[in-house]
């Protein structure tokens, strides 16, 4: 299964100390370099532990860089959303992403317009429930954690959704 990530869901599972399930799920993970500079580089810059976290991952092969060539239509995108989620959407076009994983909603959008399909944090959270990969109290922990934490950007509501689904 090829999952092409960018850089909020790789951000979230870092914070939350679930990149393991995230591989679980996902038996290819690529990123694009931009995403690779916004998680790993500038993280590192801030000191953010999550993005040791996915440098580890990376430099241990379990997570790919590649360097996206966008075409023009792709570059089009920038007046919507920002260049690592443009490179994502057209990095899953080019590999035939089974996911494509982004939580901004604007993104998600594009790239459901591209015919990808979108996974984001919350759904993959459902996905590890699905799985048995966690049970009920590890799920319900790992949402009320997003909605405690001010520097996850993932709304309530969602979060609020995500508990009514998998009762």
């Amino acid at each position: 299964m090829i999952t092409i990530s960018n850089a909020g869901p790789l951000i979230a599972f870092g914070k939350l100390g679930q990149l393991g399930l995230l591989l679980k799920l996902c038996s290819e993970i690529i990123i694009p370099r931009e995403v690779y500079n916004e998680v790993v580089l500038n993280g590192i810059k801030l000191g953010a532990p999550d993005a040791f976290s996915v440098k580890r991952i990376v430099d241990s092969g379990r997570i790919f860089i590649e360097d996206v060539v966008l075409a023009e239509q792709d570059r089009r995108l920038v007046s919507i959303i920002d260049l690592g989620e443009i490179e994502v959407i057209a990095l899953a076009k080019q590999k035939k992403a089974d996911w494509v994983l982004i939580d901004n909603e604007h993104a998600r959008k594009a790239a459901r317009v591209q015919g990808l399909s979108v996974r984001g944090t919350i759904g993959i959270l459902i996905e590890g429930f699905r799985k048995e990969f966690l049970n009920t109290e590890e799920f319900q922990f790992l949402i009320e954690e997003i909605k405690a934490r001010p520097d996850l950007w993932i709304s309530d509501r969602l979060c609020d959704f995500a508990l009514r689904r998998i009762k």
